[in-house]
Parts: structure tokens; C-alpha cells; sequence
């Protein structure tokens, strides 16, 4: 015999009707499917793709982190100054952006000091004006001949 107050399953007092609509102004799924009957199978077929594509990721990131941690290691024996700046930038995300700008002006400050450190070409200025200015010896009105442009 079932009693009126039986308290195991919760009692729900708001209306739904048969398109999801409910009185409170939310929405159910309709058919199982929170988008809709017709977008059920595009999103059931994307969460597939996103749980093969999620496996993927995790075998390639275990060969990715091998690969890492040489780099690692080479970094903090041949450049010690650009590892502790990557090092402090993992280590706080606020100052993440600061070490990582460090970083990488460690990285490139042996670079720009190579480049900027021999001497220079010998430039030469040419004068394409000529000295009588930019409009030639015979000024703005120039000569008498026609020019290509006319």
C-alpha cells in the first residue's frame, strides 16, 4: 500500500507540458536531447569527436612531455638566465606574462648584441636633388619641351 506522503521520490509542482516549455519560464530537454530532437544526433556525433579527439591528445601529450623535459634540461645548462625566467612565470600566473616578456628578452639579448656589435657599412649620402634644388636649373616651370605626361 503506497501512502500520499511517501518522501523517497521528490514532488514536483510545476507544470510541463509536452514541447519542454515549463511555467517557470525554463526549458526541459525534449527527447533527451538538450538542443532539440533535430540537433540530437549533431551533438551526439560531436561529443563523440571530442571524446576521440581528448584520447588523442593525452597519447600525444605523454611523448609531447618527454620531449619537453630534454628541452628542459638542455635549456637550464646552455641558457641558466632564460630558464629561471621560465621557471618564476610557471610558478605565478599573475607575473606570467612579465617573466615570460624576460624570458624572452634574455633569449634575444645575446642575439642583438652579436648583431648590433661589429661595425657598421659606410653609407653614403646621394644627393638626387642635385643643387639647384628639386625642380632643376630652370625652376618650377622647368623647360619649354612638352613633357611625357602631356
Amino acid at each position: 500500500m503506497t501512502s500520499t506522503d511517501d518522501r523517497t521520490e521528490p514532488v514536483d509542482d510545476r507544470a510541463d507540458d509536452r514541447t519542454g516549455d515549463r511555467t517557470d519560464g525554463r526549458t526541459e530537454p525534449v527527447d533527451g536531447h538538450p538542443f532539440g530532437p533535430e540537433l540530437g544526433p549533431l551533438v551526439d556525433e560531436v561529443r563523440r569527436f571530442a571524446g576521440a579527439l581528448g584520447e588523442k591528445a593525452q597519447e600525444a601529450s605523454a611523448t609531447t612531455l618527454i620531449a619537453l623535459s630534454g628541452l628542459a634540461d638542455r635549456l637550464r645548462t646552455q641558457q641558466p638566465e632564460v630558464y629561471t625566467h621560465l621557471t618564476a612565470a610557471g610558478s605565478g600566473i599573475a607575473a606570467a606574462g612579465a617573466e615570460l616578456l624576460a624570458a624572452y628578452r634574455a633569449a634575444v639579448a645575446g642575439h642583438e648584441s652579436r648583431w648590433t656589435a661589429g661595425q657598421g657599412t659606410a653609407a653614403e649620402k646621394i644627393d638626387l636633388d642635385g643643387p639647384e634644388g628639386p625642380d632643376g636649373p630652370d625652376g618650377p616651370e622647368g623647360t619649354d619641351e612638352p613633357s611625357a605626361k602631356q
